[in-house]
């Protein structure tokens, strides 16, 4: 790297701490020119800063530098050789309606609709859509204690856990006041290799375990693991509604923006007809 690159480097360091009215301050020296264009230390500035630190600021320079060179000397290469413009210059005025298009239906058309949906359509799209959310891999709901190996007689903790509910947050967390002691709970579903791999569990469980064996203890580096598996699901069962949520949101949302834009096109389309902007021939 050149030292006006790390000069440049220190620069945007410095200023990601800096307000805008900072940032403005850069003066427009150049890093790198191309031809007639060049690429400033403000523009480097800016599109690196939010991302920069002092261990990735130098990369992130150095990519920056590269993708700017390389896609105007691609340019400039192409442009000398390919003299066919009417194929590009007919997907380049497509595109161009094609942004023009998404701009105005998320400023016009999509910012009328409703962004409001209640429990009850997002229950009646899940019961319509049961085998849509059959799960394929297993969750859990669990609650598990960490205590110190060097407790040995730590049956009557075991005990306690097994009695317990995932519920009995109040209960267990005074019984567990203490150093030695601590207990988490997993009342959220989650799949069952991220809870194998948040209790650092070096073992395997099958899902058809889980009807019979909903407890596990272990120790692990300096910690002595007592878990208990409060509730499970397996493939084939369904995906809970809770965890579906966000899907169907996402998807009844969508099919709103849709319908208004149909409905949207084909009023468009009523009055650019009636107007005689639109005419087909005989």
């Amino acid at each position: 790297m050149s030292g006006r690159i790390f000069t440049i480097i220190l620069l945007i360091v410095a200023l990601c701490s800096c307000s805008t009215k900072k940032e403005e301050q850069v003066q427009e020296k150049y890093v790198v020119c191309f031809g007639n264009e060049k690429m400033t230390e403000a523009e480097l500035v800016r599109a690196i800063m939010p991302f920069a630190s002092k261990t990735d600021s130098a990369k992130l320079a150095d990519k920056y530098i590269d993708d700017w060179l390389s896609e105007r000397i691609m340019y400039s290469e192409a442009t000398k050789l390919l003299y066919d413009t009417a194929e590009i210059n007919r997907k380049a005025m497509q595109y161009r309606r094609q942004l023009y298009v998404h701009e105005y239906c998320n400023k016009y058309i999509y910012s009328n609709v409703n962004m409001n949906i209640t429990e009850k359509e997002i229950t009646d799209y899940y019961d319509k859509h049961l085998n849509d959310y059959v799960i394929s891999t297993t969750y859990v709901k669990a609650h598990y204690m960490t205590i110190s190996p060097k407790i040995v007689r730590y049956y009557e903790i075991f005990e306690k856990l097994r009695k317990s509910e995932l519920d009995s947050e109040q209960e267990l967390g005074d019984y567990c006041d203490g150093p030695d002691k601590n207990v988490y709970f997993v009342k959220d579903w989650v799949e069952l290799n991220d809870f194998i791999k948040l209790i650092n569990y070096s073992g395997n469980i099958e899902s058809y375990e889980l009807k019979y064996k909903n407890t596990l203890d272990f120790v692990h580096d300096t910690l002595h693991y007592l878990v208990k598996i409060d509730d499970y699901l397996i493939p084939g069962d369904l995906l809970p509604i809770e965890l579906a949520k966000p899907q169907i949101i996402q998807i009844i949302m969508n099919k709103r923006r849709h319908d208004k834009y149909i409905q949207g096109k084909q009023e468009l389309m009523n009055k650019y007809k009636s107007d005689g902007t639109i005419t087909f021939g005989n």
